[in-house]
Formats: C-alpha cells, sequence, structure tokens
C-alpha cells in the first residue's frame, strides 16, 4: 500500500482539516471527496497513469505507483527545503495563504513534470522556488537585524533630545556632550549597518529575536566608540593633533564640530567588530552545493567514459567487417 506524501506549505499546520468518508483507491480521487485517511480533498491538481497530485486546504499531497516512488529521492528533498521557507501560520483568504498556494501549484506542476519523465526540468523548477524563498526570507531577517540597530539608536537619541530640553534655560549637564558624542556614533554605526547589509551573512533556520538583539548590539558597539574617542580627543595626549590652538576643552563644554565628525565616524568602527553571524552562518550550504556539484561532476564523467567505449567498440566492429 502507498502511504500518501504530504508537503505542506509552512512549519506549522494552518487549516483544519475535514474530515469525510476514506477512499482507500487512490485512483478515483475527487474534489470534494475523501482521501485514503478521510481528509477532505480541495481539489485534483493533475492524475495521470501511476500518479495523482491533490490538495487538502493549502497542502500538497501526492500518491504514486511503487515505480514512481521509488526514484523521488532529489524531488522530496528539494521540495521539503521549499516548506521550510513559505510561511506559517496562515488562515484561509489570506495574502499569505494565497502565496503559499501559488508556490505549491508551480511545485505541483514540476513534481507533474518528474512524474512524466522530465526531472530535470522539475528539479530546475524546485531548486528555482527554493531559491527565492529563501532569499526572500533572508531579506526579511536582515531587517529584523537592522531593527535592532535602529531601536538602539532611537533610544539613544530620544534619551538625549529629553535631557537637552529638561537643560534649556539653566547650565546643561557635564555629561550632556557625551551622551551627544555617543548619539553621533550611534548614528554612525546604523550607516555602517545599512551599508553592509546586503553582504550580512544570516541563516534562515535563526530566531528573529537572536538577529535583533544582534543587531541591538552593533549600536551599543558603536555607543563605546564614541565615547573612546571623544575621551582620547579632550585628553591632553592628543589635545595638540586634535585642536588647533592644543587646548582641549573641558569635560562639560559643548562639542565642536570637529569633534561631532569624529564622533559619528566612530561609528563605523562597529564593522571592524567580528559579527557573530559570520559564525553562525550554515556552513553546510556551501558543503551541499560542492558536493552537488561533485555528484553532477561525476555522473557526466561516467556518461562520457560509456559513450567513448561505445564509439571505440563501434569502431573496432567496423574495422572487422572490413577486414
Amino acid at each position: 500500500m502507498n502511504v500518501p506524501r504530504r508537503w505542506f506549505g509552512g512549519k506549522a499546520d494552518t487549516v483544519s482539516e475535514a474530515f469525510v468518508t476514506a477512499n482507500p483507491d487512490w485512483h478515483t480521487y475527487r474534489a470534494g471527496e475523501g482521501d485514503r485517511a478521510g481528509r477532505k480533498i480541495r481539489k485534483v491538481y493533475a492524475v495521470g497513469d501511476g500518479y495523482v497530485i491533490y490538495f487538502i486546504g493549502c497542502e500538497l499531497y501526492y500518491e504514486t505507483s511503487p515505480m514512481l516512488g521509488k526514484s523521488l529521492g532529489t524531488a522530496d528533498s528539494a521540495q521539503a527545503r521549499i516548506n521550510r521557507l513559505l510561511d506559517a501560520n496562515t488562515k484561509e483568504g489570506t495574502r499569505e495563504y494565497k502565496i503559499n498556494v501559488s508556490t505549491l501549484e508551480l511545485a505541483a506542476d514540476a513534481f507533474e513534470m518528474f512524474f512524466c519523465g522530465e526531472r530535470n526540468e522539475a528539479l530546475e523548477i524546485l531548486n528555482g522556488i527554493r531559491d527565492k524563498l529563501q532569499a526572500k526570507e533572508e531579506g526579511h531577517l536582515r531587517l529584523v537585524y537592522q531593527s535592532g540597530t535602529v531601536l538602539i539608536t532611537a533610544l539613544v537619541w530620544a534619551l538625549y533630545l529629553y535631557l537637552w530640553r529638561q537643560s534649556r534655560g539653566s547650565m546643561p549637564p557635564a555629561w550632556l556632550p557625551w551622551i551627544l558624542a555617543a548619539a553621533l556614533a550611534i548614528l554612525g554605526g546604523l550607516f555602517s549597518v545599512c551599508l553592509d547589509l546586503g553582504s550580512l551573512e544570516v541563516n534562515v533556520n535563526q530566531q528573529k529575536p537572536f538577529l535583533l538583539i544582534t543587531g541591538a548590539t552593533r549600536s551599543i558597539v558603536a555607543f563605546l566608540a564614541g565615547i573612546a574617542l571623544l575621551l582620547a580627543m579632550r585628553s591632553k595626549m592628543f589635545a595638540g593633533i586634535a585642536y588647533r590652538d592644543g587646548v582641549a576643552p573641558s569635560v562639560g563644554d559643548p562639542l565642536e564640530i570637529a569633534e561631532m565628525f569624529f564622533c559619528f565616524i566612530a561609528g563605523f568602527s562597529e564593522s571592524l567588530v567580528p559579527n557573530i553571524l559570520s559564525k553562525s552562518a550554515d556552513p553546510k550550504v556551501g558543503a551541499d552545493k560542492t558536493a552537488g556539484d561533485k555528484v553532477a561532476a561525476d555522473k557526466a564523467a561516467v556518461g562520457k567514459g560509456a559513450a567513448d567505449q561505445a564509439a571505440t567498440d563501434e569502431a573496432h566492429d567496423k574495422l572487422g567487417e572490413e577486414n
């Protein structure tokens, strides 16, 4: 007995299954009726000799004859990766639900091609769907990472503006310039994060809170860099280099234009600190790709060797006939 394959577009069950009378013969599946397990079939997508592809809600199922089921390993692997990248917890009628159905219908077309013998073309379609979904998911994760940096930047600037407003009409606190230096450095750090966002290595298995905290740490690095730079500029050690008259302002004096500029530039030093994401990115992706390329190359070499041997044998046969 062939077990139905389930390929759902998400990470969790999203649509409650309606149960009807079970139909043990998958050759006679019909929309509105039950499958082997008694789940109500929403749509029979494709039927052919030895296979049927159908939907239950926005979940993709198929059943095949034993002969077709033996060669589905590569297609199943590609579809499994697609499942992990589709939106989870979608409700029927929502935009995400429709996108899941549309994506899985394209995957169903690829499986139909696979069942009809067009395996290379089908795998190319499935891998293309996976690459597109992975690029989309990585983009979302990068935005979450950036949001952590934006959040800390906004909090520091809100603190500075609040303290600046409270100090109007009176002598500003001595530490207010230092908060401004840190705020400018954090702004520079945010700019640095935005510049490097496209090349940021993320893993689709990473949790969003982790990425949010990781992005926030970049602002903290820039914060410390701004404080350290202002401390160095106002120390006697660097006064002769940093200021025209060689005299550094006192600790509580307002920032000069040059100090503001260099504090902003100091924020870019966050890029000098190793990012934890560079170590947590999945190293298996490149390894899998390399292994896949090696297998394909080995198969091509075997095929070429067989073709060369056949041509050699044919040439020998012709030579024997002529002799």
